[in-house]
């Protein structure tokens, strides 16, 4: 394939499952909605919020937020034209409010979006945003891509006229403002976008981003050394020392707000056994994990938020004491039958492990995985699916069909986690797919949401995420980087902490 000027190619293993990330949990599909749409605040590479859609960041001190937390002011570029020529208003941030609320929308991720009594629009380059009650996660989460769940905003003069937008096609060909246009959708093969000269940050320098599936990461490898792609979305930490063994290729490793997740469906017989859970974090060779799956681009996790996040505490790491796990479970009436499962009562702790297809990484992590729990009597049976499917509405991990999962994802921005972790959010009322409830953590998040200081918040929350470790929602395995691999003829590549964290596409070049 041969390199043309101004055309970056990059690839992952899957298409997404869609193009409008309102619909989707796939960091594929936040990494392509980057290129298309814009949102109202971003963050830059050290994490620093700024205003993208907006001119700036609502705060108290620049009057953007009320003294009672309860009203945010935003404030926006005037002359941004849609893909296709028409103006953006106000009236579009308002409806994109709609979109996410309106319940005949599978919307994914709706937290904050629901703390919201009403928008108004005075004007076409103002929205003041009313809140229900205070909610200081909110700038974080609206319209911002920081986090699971960022969505740009929608064309209300194309989309208003849908009672649904479920399954309407703008959903495989979308507008939006961002620096690159959808051109084109070859099903499983690639997808294209074009500059958008109008772009209202400046001339994108890329003239055309070709998107190629390559549904292996051993072949997406060999691509690189062949100089017939630039950029791999998701590079597996397995193949670092190969990927740095590459001529003309630039290998990195940024800050990023992420942990790789081994979960648990606590709705399943046994699962639902908080000494089970801590038997489980003691069956995990966490330093072996790191070191031999991901080359030390890894490191240990200590708690469920950011580091930088307001609240966080160094836990206690999870030990490996594979003994102790054994005799944690025996003293609890968990006893091995003769093919080694243990039970009790009749419940057996036998158990599917979903992973993604595909992923040298999740191969070999989940045969250790399996192998770990096998040691202290848990069978796991390894079931693959398509990257595009395990995480659909009806896939495996939303539908509640899953015993185990594992899969990398954002920690909030905010340390604020009631919408993953509380009682009243399971799916789909929220994003609690671990069904996990401790009423003790609810009670604590709540109140860390009843103040806008960070003092007092920080002191609540110092006390839910000690908690939350000790009552094992989740296992997060490590905490990890960010691993950029690209040519390095691409000029301006950076990335931020975040999600979605392709933040300056309009800058980059070839």
């Amino acid at each position: 394939m041969p390199h043309y000027s101004h055309v970056l190619r990059f690839a992952d293993v899957s298409d997404p499952d869609r193009l409008n990330p309102y619909l989707s949990t796939m960091d594929l599909t936040y990494d392509l909605s980057s290129l298309i749409f814009s949102y109202l605040v971003i963050a830059d590479a050290d994490g620093s919020l700024q205003g993208d859609l907006a001119t700036g960041v609502p705060t108290l001190r620049n009057g953007g937020i009320s003294a009672d937390g309860k009203t945010y002011v935003y404030r926006l570029h005037r002359g941004v034209r849609w893909q296709d020529g028409a103006p953006f208003t106000s009236a579009d941030v308002k409806f994109s409010w709609q979109a996410v609320v309106n319940p005949y929308n599978n919307t994914l991720h709706r937290e904050g979006y629901d703390e919201i009594a009403r928008i108004d629009t005075p004007d076409p380059y103002t929205v003041v945003v009313h809140l229900k009650r205070r909610y200081p996660p909110f700038v974080s989460k609206f319209f911002a891509p920081l986090q699971e769940g960022g969505k740009g905003i929608l064309p209300r003069h194309l989309l208003a006229r849908y009672r649904s937008i479920n399954t309407i096609p703008f959903n495989g060909a979308p507008v939006g403002t961002g620096p690159f246009k959808f051109v084109r959708w070859d099903r499983g093969r690639r997808i294209m976008l074009e500059r958008n000269g109008r772009y209202f940050r400046g001339r994108p320098k890329l003239a055309r981003i070709e998107f190629l599936v390559i549904p292996d990461d051993q072949t997406m490898l060999n691509e690189l050394r062949l100089h017939d792609i630039d950029l791999i979305t998701s590079p597996p930490s397995t193949l670092y020392e190969q990927y740095r063994a590459v001529q003309g290729v630039r290998v990195q490793l940024s800050p990023w707000n992420a942990q790789e997740l081994f979960i648990m469906n606590q709705s399943k017989p046994g699962l639902n056994d908080p000494i089970v859970r801590r038997a489980i974090t003691m069956s995990l060779d966490y330093d072996g994990l790191i070191r031999k799956l991901t080359h030390g681009v890894a490191q240990r996790a200590l708690d469920v938020i950011p580091p930088t996040a307001i609240g966080y505490v160094r836990n206690p790491a999870y030990r490996y004491d594979p003994v102790g796990s054994n005799a944690l479970l025996q003293r609890a009436g968990w006893v091995r039958g003769p093919d080694g499962v243990r039970n009790k009562n009749g419940v057996r702790l036998e158990y599917t492990l979903d992973v993604i297809a595909g992923s040298d990484n999740q191969r070999k992590l989940s045969v250790q995985l399996q192998q770990y729990l096998a040691a202290i009597g848990l069978r796991l049976t390894i079931k693959s699916f398509s990257y595009n499917t395990i995480f659909t509405p009806d896939g495996p991990i939303y539908g509640n069909r899953y015993g185990f999962a594992v899969y990398s994802q954002t920690m909030p921005w905010d340390p604020d986690n009631l919408y993953y972790l509380g009682c009243a959010f399971f799916y789909p009322k929220g994003e609690n797919v671990y069904r996990y409830c401790s009423r003790a953590v609810d009670r604590l998040e709540e109140a860390g949401l009843q103040t806008d200081d960070p003092a007092a918040r920080a002191r609540i929350y110092h006390q839910a995420e000690r908690l939350i470790w000790r009552t094992v929602p989740y296992v997060p395995l490590c905490e990890l980087r960010r691993l950029s691999v690209s040519s390095q003829s691409l000029q301006n590549f950076t990335v931020n902490p975040g999600s979605t964290p392709w933040y300056n596409a309009w800058q980059w070049d070839i």
